[in-house]
């Protein structure tokens, strides 16, 4: 165990290791992976290894990437066809009973929408469902908490004369997940977003007609009155559309400066962005040129 050490610098001399560890209480090392801190005095070498492994050799684990911009029910099928012993009806069944909580969830809401942070989880193998679900639920809890959603709610609001909380900034967030084509120009998509709430236009955004078709089974109906149909009605969607990851919620909580109230996809995952109505038809007629999307 001292070469061990010696040789990822753990300590400075496996030799006088050994002699110093005669005299203390050590107890037979167990197999597996532990954590030390570089350069360590031989007695803090001691107490991790009396502490045991974080990970014990053979210890059973499975990864499970959960990739952004997923929908909850992608989510849920993405889990259980990583873990076997989980369905996406059990997975839902334990949102459903409680047994998972958020600081994020409004209360009297029931959806679970975009509450669950996107990552890759190493998933102990007698997890239950509520155990994986409950520790996403805590990593975005604590992403809000690092990005400061709170005070960044308070501080958008005074500045555009809105009322928003830490639940609508994930809103937001989930918005600038499927609308922007970079990390780079998301704090710009967050911007029109607060821009046109503050005008109490319309925000036009297709992905939650597309959002409410999927979760319902449908086509999507751009002349529907659902609260998801930002082409008609203003304000925000009741819900986060998607699993929004850190560079989207990031610029929820810190949007750029400017005028911007439109932005069009004027090259693959490039849009232009513009408070001009006559630029933005003229960015309108170079989407459709490029056969982008926007006819």
């Amino acid at each position: 165990v001292g070469d061990i050490l010696d040789q990822e610098g753990v300590i400075t001399s496996s030799t006088l290791f050994g002699f110093y560890v005669g005299g203390k209480d050590l107890t037979a090392v167990q197999a597996g992976i532990y954590e030390f801190r570089e350069n360590s005095s031989f007695d803090e070498a001691i107490a991790v290894l009396n502490a045991g492994p974080d990970q014990p050799l053979g210890a059973d684990t499975t990864a499970v990437g959960v990739p952004e911009g997923l929908r909850l029910a992608q989510m849920l099928d993405e889990i259980a066809a990583d873990v076997d012993r989980f369905t996406p009806e059990s997975l839902q069944a334990a949102l459903a009973d409680g047994s998972v909580t958020s600081s994020l969830r409004p209360e009297g809401n029931d959806s679970w929408e975009g509450l669950l942070f996107p990552a890759t989880y190493e998933i102990d193998d007698d997890a239950t469902e509520a155990e994986v679900l409950a520790m996403m639920a805590s990593e975005m809890d604590t992403r809000a908490q690092a990005l400061g959603l709170d005070a960044a709610a308070a501080q958008i609001s005074g500045q555009y004369g809105l009322d928003l909380d830490a639940y609508d900034l994930l809103v937001v967030a989930s918005l600038v997940q499927e609308e922007a084509g970079s990390p780079e120009e998301a704090p710009k998509i967050a911007t029109v977003i607060y821009n046109r709430l503050a005008e109490g236009t319309p925000l036009g955004i297709d992905a939650t007609s597309r959002y409410l078709a999927a979760i319902e089974g449908t086509e999507v109906d751009f002349d529907s009155s659902s609260p998801y149909n930002t082409r008609r009605q203003a304000g925000l969607p009741p819900t986060p559309i998607a699993s929004p990851g850190e560079y989207a919620l990031g610029a929820a909580a810190q949007p750029a400066e400017g005028p911007w109230i439109y932005y069009v996809l004027t090259d693959p995952g490039v849009h232009s962005f513009t408070d001009s109505y006559d630029e933005f038809l003229a960015f309108k007629d170079e989407c459709i040129a490029k056969d982008l999307g926007c006819g």
